[in-house]
Parts: structure tokens; sequence; C-alpha cells
């Protein structure tokens, strides 16, 4: 299999795949034990080891890689060695928190029905993984070179819309079991509701400055990667729909409809991969993302549906309309700064869009975006972050 990918994708070397698949069992396994802390309700576990400790120690071991070998299997090596050490902090964190609860043997039918919830989600989570590739390695034999590399850049860049909304969604996902479980259906409304305009207001900002400036984001993997800015503005599409659905897909899991959740994968790969045959050979770069922005409209239009129709739930109400006043000025802002300084260094220029323009957002959202019970939770969050907690 490995000899097949390197020569598949030339220039890779075998190795590189070896190292790959030797961290993939690991990465699964640390997502075990971490899965298993956040139904405790603690996020802790996953901050430090998968969101913290799993990309630091991965630089660090890479640094150390590169002293003897800067290559791409080295860079794969220090990636797989990252992973076994975040499984063994995630296996003692684990252990740590559920010795006070003792082993209890599990009831029965418990393990049958574990297995009927379970069994989807391998499937699922691969294919979760596939999702934001397959039209990359379709379109890949109809790419040039530097097509390829501007292309999953591009892809990179646009993932920065939906960090705030995995991190929610991760905090997210015990309540919604919580609360399912016990019938609290006009609960569990009003909090996907909240949960997810509140993520909307957080990823406005970046969407704007993206929007305005994908030349200048996409600078920072090197000047040809300027190329890319049609296919990153499509890509956003598709990402903003993703966040504007909210954590729809955790909450067919969390309810246990694990079925539905890897049939809904299963269909998008297959709706990448048909519009990435036709369009990419026609459009390039372009018609790879329209593939993945309109695979991603697609299957978060149908989880919507499916939340609606099995839990009862969703995301909307006329709140939203608070968030246009604090969009509008946030985005004439972050404009005004970009034509004021044309000819600024790239970093400089993201800089102070983000800076000045996040700030006037910031300013009317608080203003006028949301209402007073939820401006003193933010100016309270504020300060407490200020002091440090």
């Amino acid at each position: 299999g490995a000899r097949a990918l390197s020569q598949r994708f030339a220039g890779t070397p075998r190795e590189a795949f070896v190292a790959a698949a030797v961290a993939l069992p690991f990465v699964a396994l640390s997502q075990v034990y971490l899965g298993a802390t956040r139904g405790l309700k603690r996020m802790g576990p996953t901050l430090v080891v998968q969101w913290a400790g799993q990309p630091l120690l991965w630089f660090v071991l890479t640094l150390a890689a590169w002293a003897f070998s800067k290559t791409v299997t080295a860079t794969v090596a220090a990636y797989a060695l990252s992973w076994i050490a975040a499984t063994a902090a995630a296996a003692f964190l684990w252990r740590r928190m559920a010795r006070p609860y003792g082993r209890m043997p599990a009831e029965p039918g418990e393990v049958r029905a574990l297995l009927r919830f379970g069994a989807p989600r391998a499937p699922a989570a691969l294919l979760s993984q596939l999702l934001f590739r397959a039209d990359y390695f379709v379109a890949y034999p109809y790419l040039a070179p530097d097509e390829r590399g501007v292309y999953a850049a591009a892809v990179q860049v646009g993932f920065a819309l939906v960090l705030f909304l995995t991190a929610v969604s991760y905090m997210f996902s015990p309540y919604v079991a919580d609360l399912h479980a016990r019938g609290r259906t006009e609960e569990l409304d009003g909090l996907y509701k909240t949960i997810t305009r509140w993520t909307v207001a957080a990823t406005i900002p970046v969407l704007l400055v993206l929007l305005v400036a994908p030349a200048q984001a996409l600078h920072a993997f090197g000047a040809r990667f300027e190329t890319g800015t049609l296919a990153l503005r499509i890509l956003l599409v598709g990402q903003l729909v993703n966040v504007g659905v909210g954590a729809a897909g955790f909450i067919l899991i969390m309810v246990g409809r694990t079925g539905w959740d890897l049939a809904i994968y299963a269909g998008s790969i297959a709706l990448d991969v048909g519009l990435a045959l036709v369009l990419a050979p026609r459009l390039g770069i372009e018609g790879a993302a329209v593939a993945q922005a309109a695979t991603l409209v697609a299957s978060n239009l149908a989880r919507l549906l499916l939340v609606r129709r099995f839990v009862g739930i969703q995301p909307y109400d006329r709140r939203y309309l608070r968030l246009l006043a604090p969009a509008a000025v946030g985005g004439a802002t972050i404009a005004a700064v970009d034509a004021l300084i044309p000819d600024a260094h790239w970093l400089v220029d993201l800089a102070a869009m983000a800076i000045v323009g996040g700030a006037a957002y910031l300013a009317v959202l608080l203003a006028v975006g949301i209402d007073a019970r939820e401006r003193r939770a933010a100016l309270a969050l504020g300060g407490r972050l200020l002091h440090g907690g």
C-alpha cells in the first residue's frame, strides 16, 4: 500500500507513508481516551493533549529530526512519535479521572448497545478525514505541480474558519447527550441556538479578513500561493455554511443516530468525488474548490434536517439579525485598512486588518449585537481572561 501511494504521489518516499500508517492507530486510540474524558464533562485533557501538547511536541520533534535529515519522512516520523506520546498522556489522564468511579461490570445488553452505537463511528471517522482531501486526490492528476500546493494551502487556510466551531462542539457534546437523555428538549434547543449564534459571531471577523485579503493569507506559504485567491473564497462559502449549521453532526452522534452520520459522510464522499471528476479537469483548483464547497453545503443541510427530524431542534432565531451591523462595520473597517496600506508587508497588512477590524467589530457587537445579559457575561469573561482567571 505504501509503495502504491508513493508511486501515485511522485516525490513522496515510501517510508513517509509507513510512518503515517504507524501514527494512525495512536491517533485513533488517543481520541478514545480523550472522548471518554469529555464524557465526564472535562475539557482539560483535550486542550492539553490534543490542541496544545501534540502540536507543540510535533514541532519540537520535527526540529530535532531536521537537524539530522530535513525530509518528508523525518517530518512524518516526528508526527507519529508525537501521537504515541499523546496517546500515553491521554491514557494516563483518563485512568486518573476514572479511578473514583471504580470498575463495574457491564449491565445486560450494554455491550450490544455500545457496539450498535459505535460500529458506524469507525468508518465515519475515516470518511470525515477523507472528506476534505477527496477532491484534492481526484484533482491531483489534472493539476500542475505548483497548483497542487496552492490548492492544498487554500484548503488549510479555509480550515481557520472552523477552529472555533470544533472547540465549541467538543464542549457542547456531553451536554447534548445529558439533556437529550433527560428529555429536556426545550433547554437543548435554546442551548443549540445560543451556542451556534455565538460560534457564528466569533467566526465572522476571521471570515471578513479572509474574504477581503485572501492573497495576504495565502502569502504565508509563499508569494506564488496568491494564485489560490479565488479557490480560497469558494472554499470559504462551504465552511461558512459548516459554521452556520453549528454542531449538528455532533448532535446526531450524541443522540445515537450514528448510522445516519455515517450515511451522510458516505454520500458526501460520493458527491465530492463525482463533482471533482467533472469540474477539476475543466476548472482546475477552482473546480476542486467548488466540489468541496458544494459538498459541505449539501452535507450540512442534510444534518440540519436530520437534527430537526430526530431531535426537534434547530439553531436559528431572530437574534441572528443583530450580527448584521457588527459584520457590516467590521467588513468596512477591514476593507478600509487594506486600502490605506496597499504596499504594506503581507503580515503587517493582515495584522492591521485583524486588530483594527476586529476591534471595530467587537465594539459594535457589544453595543448592538447581543442582549444585556449576554453583554454582561461577555464582559465578565473578558475581565477574567485579562486578569488571568
